[in-house]
């Protein structure tokens, strides 16, 4: 891959990114009191936690690209 596919490569993972990081920032959280409650301070219902951890982890594999597209 040469340069200037890299550049239009990475260019498009943080394209990604950032719309993975909006639809993280929408998923509902519980409200604070229901937070300060909770002995774990869940900011998440379980199924939003299974969302955002699925998320994060899109990202995660999206940070590692971007990391192998430099080194090659």
């Amino acid at each position: 891959m040469n340069q200037e596919e890299k550049g239009k490569r990475y260019d498009w993972l943080l394209s990604q990114y950032r719309q993975i990081e909006n639809q993280i920032n929408t998923v509902p959280k519980l409200p604070l009191e229901e937070t300060l409650i909770d002995a774990n301070s869940r900011e998440y219902s379980q199924e939003n936690l299974n969302k955002v951890n699925q998320l994060k982890g899109k990202l995660q594999r999206i940070d590692a690209e971007v990391k192998r597209l430099f080194t090659i």
